[in-house]
């Protein structure tokens, strides 16, 4: 340990030396280019004055190496990971912690306004001796690998049915599942845009009709990281209430049986009865998959993160988590669920899905419980 511990400093005051007469350079621009190998492209990365000294913001930072960040307020501690690998910076301080070892800078990081910047020798001649199969510098070029995203940046939010498709009917105030379904999607795409900075795509943003096979494809084309399909449930009786979630899989239970069953008979009754049936069927070999199956953990997990808020904001009753072999979840290459938000058949649930102020709470509770999923699944995939 001390042995390897004394080389990879050595490596980092080698490369300090040599790295001088680049930072001098840098001085006198204002932005740091980067050459990023396999793509032939160039970023940026700006540099800030601060204290007369050189520093980049380690949000640039993150953008730049496709990294996750996160600042733990109470202490001051920012870990930041860089391809697979955890830093630990402290704010005001010239050290930082990387696989158990601690490393010194020639000046603090500092913080303002809420944001952090660490000085720009930690990116010109730290990062290349801790990584140099990955980084290289030419001239005053910074030249790194490509690095791999795996964080949630991408959501796509799948309003259920619309058009000439309506979905349920409540059997009070007639209201229409379709409707209900599009305004919570988009109060809750509101909130993930301002609050995580994802990008969030809709496989409708109005009231029209979109088969089922094309919601996931949708989904995967655009390289989504997780499905969210948004839905109002249904009951022969009046008196069935509460909220459930599924992900993919063999329904286990008549009620979920007899959900899958309703969500389902979209294709029937509204895109080409059995020939289109077959179709959706051939896509069951997908349930098999690899790649799904991973995901079905995740879709489990994601789940679990939902139901616990939105049953908590809301006060509705818990129904549970559930499997169901629902059309619209098969082929969604990314964890994927399906929500029930309340029963429409049921009078006093209508009455709740048709406020406005409740639908703002039940995008509020959903967007809690994917700002939970998401940090602790970043935190997975990147360290």
């Amino acid at each position: 340990m001390f042995l390897r511990c004394t080389m990879n400093k050595a490596v980092i005051c080698l490369m300090f030396l040599l790295g001088c007469a680049l930072l001098n350079a840098l001085k006198q621009t204002d932005s740091l280019e980067v050459s990023i190998r396999g793509i032939q492209t160039t970023e940026y990365l700006r540099i800030y004055d601060l204290e007369g000294r050189d520093y980049c913001n380690i949000e640039g930072m993150a953008s730049l190496f496709r990294a996750n960040v996160k600042t733990e307020r109470s202490d001051k501690r920012i870990y930041l990971n860089i391809y697979d690998e955890q830093f630990i910076f402290l704010c005001h301080s010239s050290y930082f912690t990387f696989q158990n070892e601690e490393y010194k800078y020639s000046y603090p990081l500092l913080g303002e306004s809420g944001k952090f910047y660490v000085p720009l020798e930690f990116v010109t001649l730290h990062l290349p001796g801790l990584f140099p199969d990955k980084m290289s510098r030419n001239g005053k070029k910074l030249i790194i690998t490509q690095p791999h995203d795996s964080t949630i940046r991408t959501i796509v939010l799948d309003p259920g049915h619309g058009g000439r498709d309506p979905g349920a009917v409540g059997k009070n105030l007639r209201a229409c599942e379709k409707d209900i379904n599009l305004s919570v999607s988009l109060i809750l795409k509101n909130l993930l845009e301002k609050e995580l900075g994802v990008k969030v795509l809709m496989t409708r943003s109005d009231d029209r009709f979109v088969s089922l096979q094309s919601r996931t494809r949708y989904a995967n084309e655009n390289k989504a990281d997780l499905f969210i399909s948004i839905h109002t449930n249904a009951a022969r009786d009046r008196v069935s209430r509460g909220i459930e979630i599924y992900y993919l899989s063999t329904a286990k239970t008549t009620e979920a049986r007899a959900v899958e069953a309703l969500e389902n008979s979209v294709v029937e009754i509204y895109e080409g009865g059995q020939e289109a049936l077959r179709k959706y069927d051939d896509l069951a070999l997908i349930l098999s998959d690899i790649l799904q199956a991973e995901n079905l953990e995740h879709s489990n997990n994601l789940a679990l993160k939902l139901q616990m808020n939105m049953c908590a904001g809301t006060k509705a009753i818990d129904r549970g988590i559930k499997q169901a072999n629902f059309y619209v979840l098969r082929g969604a290459f990314m964890p994927a669920v399906l929500l029930e938000m309340g029963f429409i058949s049921n009078p006093v649930e209508e009455s709740f899905l048709v406020n406005k102020e409740y639908q703002e709470r039940l995008a509020q509770t959903i967007f809690e419980g994917i700002k939970s999923f998401k940090f602790r699944y970043d935190k997975i995939r990147t360290s």
